[in-house]
């Protein structure tokens, strides 16, 4: 099977919420989907130069997407690209969907310049963890991510 990348269009939105639920059921995570198809469709589908999405098919199905935005990094006073997500369906799993997603994302780097390629893994996902390895990057060793939702950033705003 021939795996296509292509940027993500008008008209993907379902199956683009439908790799967000799955990609959260992985992360043990589906309860704090709130996303809706067309609001997923107006932003991972719009034509921007700051972030995009990668989607990519097998027999003209998607079976996998990738999120990425840039963010500019001072240490290099340059620009970056960090991958938000990445999501293949366990059917597709194996196939080279997740290797022909990042090398879109990694020639996407190359044409504009990026030096920096960026994403997180969850300490769990120990298939992720061995792929990343497998084509050559590196863990960031000694950071940890924080984060705040609803509740929590009202009560620091606040505060």
């Amino acid at each position: 099977m021939t795996v296509a990348v292509r940027p993500a269009r008008p008209g993907d939105g379902e199956a683009l919420h439908r790799l967000v639920v799955a990609l959260a059921e992985h992360q043990n995570e589906a309860h704090l989907v709130t996303s809706t198809p067309d609001q997923l469709e107006a932003v991972l589908c719009a034509d921007e130069e700051r972030q995009g999405c990668f989607v990519a098919e097998m027999d003209g199905a998607i079976v996998g997407f990738a999120y990425w935005y840039t963010l500019f990094t001072t240490y290099t006073a340059q620009t970056k690209l960090y991958m938000e997500d990445l999501c293949v369906l366990p059917e597709a799993r194996g196939a080279g969907v997740g290797l022909a997603l990042l090398r879109a994302l990694a020639r996407l780097c190359m044409e504009r310049g990026y030096r920096r390629f960026e994403w997180l893994a969850m300490d769990d996902n120990e298939t992720g963890i061995a792929f990343y390895r497998r084509i050559g990057s590196k863990v960031k060793a000694g950071a940890q991510t924080w984060q705040m939702w609803g509740d929590q950033i009202s009560a620091l705003a606040e505060g």
